[in-house]
């Protein structure tokens, strides 16, 4: 008897659970921060890393919270865990993952030109970098085998090679040249100083843990569709040596 009692109530609660509407999950929320730079991200809206964010995201199934803010700032939010990743960080030469503070992704999202910028009148020996002011962007201080001056104003920074003020400026072609184009900085000298990978930033313990597998999920199948090579390959070019 109580075996048919519970088969009757099993039924019941079958039968009532198909006519409850059924609503889908919400899907989860994926918190990207960004750098602030000329072309890679600009706004919440406008550059290409905001456009590759809102692809992994779409790919993901998943809501994008995105916030855009100076260099620095934004690593310290995957740092301290405030969003799932930020982009964009070259690897740097000497990473060693015990001692880091944050991991890099496993994919790579794209190539950078690393470029010095020095006054034409001012040629530099790039044996002696070592004996010249030479400024670069506030987060990549460390990623050179000479003292560096730290910078939070790319614009301000290629002004002062271009009047004279400081040696050089060392930083990405892509987020410098527009600068050097609008700002008719003739007086700039290019040449290539280095290629680096370009990773994800994520918060320490996570290469090769969720977010880690998520995004070479979504960059792979993005990749297999020709959607990623459409968005990133107009900025992962090789190095062009134009002049100003």
């Amino acid at each position: 008897m109580d075996c048919l009692k519970l088969k009757r109530t099993v039924s019941a609660l079958v039968l009532l659970l198909f006519f409850i509407p059924f609503t889908p999950l919400l899907a989860a929320e994926l918190k990207v921060s960004l750098a602030k730079m000329p072309v890679y991200a600009e706004s919440n809206e406008k550059g290409v890393l905001v456009d590759l964010s809102k692809l992994i995201s779409k790919e993901l199934n998943m809501d994008l919270n995105l916030t855009v803010v100076p260099f620095a700032r934004s690593i310290s939010n995957a740092v301290t865990r405030k969003v799932d990743f930020h982009m964009p960080l070259i690897q740097s030469p000497g990473y060693r993952n015990e001692v880091s503070d944050f991991d890099y992704s496993t994919e790579t999202i794209f190539h950078v030109n690393f470029v010095l910028y020095e006054n034409k009148t001012k040629p530099l020996n790039l044996e002696q970098m070592n004996t010249y002011n030479i400024e670069t962007d506030r987060a990549h201080t460390n990623y050179f085998p000479f003292e560096t001056i730290a910078s939070s104003c790319l614009e301000c920074s290629l002004k002062k090679v271009d009047i004279g003020r400081i040696d050089g400026f060392i930083f990405a072609d892509f987020a410098s040249d527009p600068i050097i184009r609008k700002d008719n900085l003739i007086n700039l000298k290019r040449r290539l100083y280095k290629v680096f990978d370009v990773k994800i930033v994520l918060p320490k313990g996570e290469q090769g843990g969720r977010i880690d597998m998520l995004l070479s999920k979504a960059i792979g199948s993005l990749k297999a569709k020709g959607e990623y090579q459409k968005l990133m390959d107009k900025f992962d070019m090789p190095y062009d040596d134009w002049q100003p």
